[in-house]
């Protein structure tokens, strides 16, 4: 009897499946849904709105970033913080790497219990901001999700330390008009 195809059509199905292993099953209720929304600044300067839709409070998210214009090198120069949802929490960092136009954004509520999670809503977390290193014009800004070393994904975590795989959506780019 030949073992090896039973084997190769296991394997097969196994690929075939394998992809919703990683689909997120939400008991509390709907999807939780990272957003990212592309906009331009000007000729050389862009700016990506990172917004949150969650059903259930969120004590730390992890949102690596890739970016890419072509063959026009960029960096995320600057984030901030102020005037979102997570602006409260007491760990707020955004890690920039030039080398693969990426940006990881990291949010901790705290170690202890003195601030409170972000509660359900919708709503911006961040703001990061994009430019040429080269000084050439940005025509359009392409945003997606990655990897980022130390093996930072996609990922948000609701007390006391559930892993949320949320689903990312990158909103249509919107360039500023020129006044004449």
């Amino acid at each position: 009897m030949n073992t090896k195809n039973p084997i190769l059509f296991a394997c097969g199905l196994l690929l075939l499946f394998s992809g919703n292993l990683l689909a997120q099953v939400d008991q509390f209720g709907k999807m939780d849904t990272i957003y990212a929304e592309p906009y331009q600044i000007d000729a050389t300067n862009w700016g990506i709105n990172v917004s949150l839709m969650n059903d259930e409070e969120i004590v730390g998210i992890s949102v690596p970033l890739r970016f890419t214009s072509g063959k026009n090198r960029l960096v995320a120069d600057s984030t901030i913080f102020k005037g979102g949802r997570a602006e409260h929490f007491r760990v707020k960092f955004a890690r920039s790497d030039t080398a693969i136009q990426s940006v990881t954004i990291g949010l901790i509520a705290d170690i202890g219990v003195s601030v409170p999670p972000i509660q359900p809503g919708k709503g911006r977390i961040a703001t990061v901001f994009v430019s040429s290193l080269d000084e050439k014009k940005i025509p359009s800004l392409t945003v997606d999700t990655t990897t980022t070393v130390p093996g930072n994904t996609l990922q948000m975590v609701n007390p006391p330390v559930n892993e949320i795989i949320p689903v990312f959506v990158v909103m249509k780019e919107t360039k500023k008009e020129t006044e004449e």
